[in-house]
Order: C-alpha cells, then structure tokens, then sequence
C-alpha cells in the first residue's frame, strides 16, 4: 500500500475551529486587533438608495467622491432600459461557462462592439477585469519566459505575474531607464513571434503595466515603453481600466492619448469604471483571442456575464461615440476641484486624470480626515497599506461626470475647514 505524505501540523486539532484565545481561530483575533492598533483594520460600509454621485449612509444623505463610475454611466436611463429588456428575455443569470451552454447573442454582440471601439480583429470578455488579467498573464507566459512591471502595478496584475509560468521582473515607477538595465539583462527570443500567441517555446519578454495607475492617478509613459518593446523585442501588455471611455479623442484610452494604440500587443480592460456596467475584456490579434478561449482558465471555468450586463454595456459603447460632451464634462469638473482644492491647500499629488490622491502620510490622521469628511456629508474612505505603501496613506478623491457644481465646491469648502481644524 501507497504511504501518503502529510504537511506537518499542530495535532490533535483543536476541538472546534471556533474563535477564542487558545484554540481554533483565535489567532485571528490577535493579528486583527494588530491591525487596529496600526490604524489598519478595515471594515465595510453599507450604502443605500444609491444615485449616481449621491446615497444613503446610516440614514444619511451623502456625496460620493471616491468611486470609478467617471461619466455616470452605471445610473444612465439607457443602460437601465437595455438591461431590463435583456432581464425579460434572457432571465437573472446563465448559469453556465462560454464554453458549455453560457454564450448568448449579446455576448457575442458586446465582443464585436468591444472590437470595433477599439479598431482591433477581435475581443474577449471575462466576468471581471481582475480575472482577465489573470487569464492573460497566466495562458500566454511559459517557462523561460520574463514578466516585467511597473512596480505600482494593479493586484491583479501582480496576483497573474505570479501565478504565471514565467521569471517575473519589477522596475521603479515609470522609471524607464532601469526598465532597459533589466531588458538588457534579461535573455529573449528575437526578433519575436510578428504576432501574440502562446506557446511552449519560452524566452519571451512581457512588458506590462497599467495605462493609469489607481492611486496616485498618473499615466504610464507608453510612447517610451514602445520604443523599448521594440528595441528588444518584447510585448507590450496595459491595463486601461481607469483609461478606458475618458482618454483619448474617441475614448479609446490613453494609448489612443498618446497615438500608440497599433503598437500595443494586447489591450486588456474593464466594463465596471468608465462603462458603468461589469465585467472585463482582452482585445487584440483573432490569433491572441482564440488562444485564450483554448487556454485562459479563468475563461474557461468561469460563469459568463448575464446577458443584462451585456446589454448594458453595448449601450454604453454607443453613447461614448455618440455622446462625446459627457467626456468634457469629466473633465471640467477635474479642473474645478483640481483647482479649488489647490487654492485652499489641500496637499495633492499630481496626477493626471479623475483620480485626485490627497496624501497625509500617517495612517491614522488619513483616518481621521475621512471621518470628518463623512461627518461633513462625503464619503471619502482611507486608503492605506497594504494598498499603498506604509506611510503614504491618502484620501483617494474621484471626480464623475455626474457631480454637479454645488457638490464639487462644498467638497472644496469642506477640505478648506478640515485643514483649518488641524493648524
């Protein structure tokens, strides 16, 4: 008979898997009140009633200044009205994979429009943008193969370069200079393959990053990157969620912003920001996207959207065409705050899109600004390590398009106050 092989552990179990200070999970309780004493400790908030920029907290009428819905899509009469007439024909969920019975029509229809927003062969969608990005990383990397990123990359894009099957490489923000010591160093196959699929040949090297980093609101520098992909040939991979509908003069993010689109090999992005909708997607080359569906396991055991998102979503695509002045209305309401805050004194970074970081540095005094604020009737939560590094905490400020001037210059006179109390 086979001997099993067993990983070493505490034995006998505890009696039950319980809390407490001795036994079953009570260890929990320790590293959590750890994290209160480090003003680290999270919690969630429940909102009510929401609508668009505004919502109920504990009974309370409050401002959102601190999600990602940036033109007010999520709360568009059109998208309701596509998602509701998917709902009657199509039900709640389905409550299958693409590759088993879940693909319907409007999965179908929403890849074609995703495709063709971005003038690429074709698009693939995922049940989330954190899952395409794993499903990307993780299908097209082999052994032998070097991952290299920004070092303020997303979590999901960290998450996929280490469940990916390749070396994986971090560079300084936006640091170009030592990205090429690493392309320098880092053995590759070259020239590479004219266009992206897999494979089991390793050696290839993957440059990848988001196109606007969440929380310090910056762009990626892709016109250097591209030269550099291409000096070494190595892929270019970004992660335009928080670019997608709001840069460039179409929409179609910030590698459109800086005229690179051609040059980026594949171009991953998400539905739940600037679409207001939900979900993520791959487009690119029809090679890429076939391998994908053959290869990408977050593709292939994952549910597929509800038809109702996808609805919605291929609405959504239509007004970012048809409907550019809701762009310009982002963007006014960016240089409103952006501008006010900096008159009154508020220590911003300076970034460049919807995302407006307001840095304390120390963790509690982030804390307790944003109590304030939501006292003040402002839902701007702290964001804190392991998010961002220790010591670098900040209130993560988020303009819409959907915000009106009243709540844009009570935002303005609220910080005027708070930074008055702490003098």
């Amino acid at each position: 008979m086979r001997k099993e092989k067993f990983a070493p552990h505490l034995y006998p179990p505890p009696a039950e898997a319980a809390g407490g200070e001795e036994g079953g999970l009570g260890w929990m309780k320790g590293e959590l009140e750890l994290l209160k004493g480090q003003s680290l400790y999270r919690k969630l908030r429940v909102l009510e009633e929401i609508k668009g920029t505004r919502a109920t907290v504990d009974g309370r009428k409050i401002s959102l200044f601190c999600g990602n819905d940036y033109l007010g899509l999520s709360q568009h009469p059109k998208l309701i009205e596509a998602a509701k007439q998917a709902l009657e024909t199509s039900g709640v969920g389905t409550g299958s994979a693409r590759l088993i019975s879940g693909t319907q029509k409007r999965h179908v229809e929403l890849e074609d429009r995703i495709a063709r927003f971005f003038r690429r062969e074709k698009a693939l969608l995922f049940s989330s943008g954190y899952l395409a990005n794993l499903g990307v990383l993780s299908a097209l990397t082999q052994t032998g193969d070097t991952i290299i990123l920004d070092k303020l990359c997303h979590a999901s894009l960290i998450d996929a370069a280490r469940l990916a099957n390749a070396a994986v490489r971090v560079y300084p923000h936006k640091n170009l200079e030592y990205l090429e010591k690493i392309l320098k160093r880092t053995p590759h196959l070259y020239p590479p393959p004219a266009k992206v699929v897999g494979g089991s040949e390793g050696g290839k090297i993957w440059i990848v990053t988001d196109s606007i980093f969440s929380m310090d609101g910056d762009l990626a520098p892709l016109p250097g990157l591209v030269e550099l992909k291409n000096r070494y040939g190595a892929y270019l991979v970004i992660d335009e969620a928080h670019g997608t509908g709001i840069f460039g003069e179409r929409g179609r993010g910030v590698a459109e912003h800086f005229g690179v689109s051609d040059e980026i090999d594949i171009h991953i992005g998400t539905l739940s920001k600037a679409i207001g909708s939900f979900g993520g997607f791959v487009t690119g080359c029809s090679e890429l996207i076939d391998y994908l569906v053959n290869f990408a396991r977050p593709f292939i055991f994952e549910t597929a959207l509800p038809a109702s998102i996808c609805a919605a979503s291929i609405e959504a695509f239509d007004l970012l065409e048809h409907e550019p002045e809701l762009r310009h209305r982002l963007w006014q309401n960016v240089k409103r705050l952006r501008s006010g805050l900096k008159q009154v004194g508020v220590p911003l970074l300076e970034s460049e899109s919807p995302i407006i970081p307001v840095v304390f540095g120390d963790e509690k005094k982030t804390l307790d600004a944003a109590e304030r604020l939501l006292k003040e009737g402002f839902l701007i939560p702290a964001v804190r390590y392991p998010t961002v590094s220790k010591g670098k905490a900040r209130l993560r400020v988020t303009v819409s398009a959907a915000h009106s001037e009243d709540q844009i210059g009570g935002l303005i006179e609220t910080f005027k106050r708070l930074l008055s109390l702490a003098d």
